[in-house]
This record gives C-alpha cells, sequence and structure tokens, in this order.
C-alpha cells in the first residue's frame, strides 16, 4: 500500500510544480501595490514569448526585455484576460511615449534592450493579462 501511495505522489510531482509555478516565461507582478509606487521586472532570458499575469493590479509596473542575440529586436503585446484596461507607455531608452488605448504596440529594443510601463485601471480588478512575443 504504501509503494503506491509513493509512486502516486512521485508521477504527480511535475504536474503539480508546473501548476503551481507555471511556464516560466510568465510574469507574476504582486498585487496591491502602495499608492504612488511602482514595482519593476525582468522578462526571464531566452523566452520569445510568454505572458504578464498581474492579480491585484493597482499603480503601475515596469517590464524590461532584453535578449542575449545581437541585433535589435521588437517586443509585441496582445490582449489576453482584461488586458484592454491598462494604460501603457514606451519607456525604452530617453523616452516615454504613451500608447493609444484600444492598440496592441510592438516596441523596438535600443541596445538590446525594451521597457514598457503598464498602469493599472482605477478600478482595483481581481485579474488582468497580456500576452508578449519577441520578433527577432
Amino acid at each position: 500500500m504504501n509503494s503506491i501511495v509513493l509512486g502516486i505522489l512521485v508521477f504527480s510531482l511535475p504536474t503539480l510544480f508546473s501548476f503551481r509555478w507555471g511556464n516560466r516565461c510568465i510574469i507574476h507582478p504582486k498585487g496591491f501595490i502602495p499608492d504612488g509606487e511602482h514595482r519593476e521586472y525582468q522578462a526571464p532570458d531566452n523566452c520569445t514569448k510568454g505572458a504578464i499575469y498581474w492579480k491585484y493590479p493597482k499603480e503601475y509596473i515596469i517590464v524590461n526585455f532584453k535578449i542575449e542575440s545581437p541585433g535589435n529586436f521588437s517586443v509585441c503585446l496582445s490582449e489576453s484576460i482584461g488586458g484592454n484596461m491598462f494604460s501603457f507607455y514606451e519607456i525604452t531608452g530617453d523616452t516615454r511615449h504613451s500608447i493609444p488605448k484600444g492598440t496592441w504596440p510592438c516596441i523596438n529594443s535600443q541596445f538590446g534592450n525594451a521597457s514598457i510601463e503598464i498602469h493599472a485601471p482605477e478600478m482595483l480588478p481581481y485579474v488582468g493579462a497580456l500576452k508578449y512575443y519577441i520578433q527577432i
């Protein structure tokens, strides 16, 4: 009996771990950011597509993208769960450009880096998510 339980446990661990921690290319910002503050995140290395899954979005986050391959790249965003409620600013380099609501931009890198500022809506939803992919 103990060997059966041990066998089930051993075979179910990979499934449990992938469910709990998920895909490594998903960025999980912490919710409930205090008023007037923000958080900064680095997209995982070598991820060419993933998502930003933000529970209880409040204030804003900055997500930085960097890839190891030479040359420029673009980071493209698309809607997932309620992603259209966010406001975006391209902040790559020394610029800060507002991105019109309802558009899903591709942000060009400068010197191997691209950054985006994502502002939460005024009302506090449970979750909002965006997909991203990198074009090289």
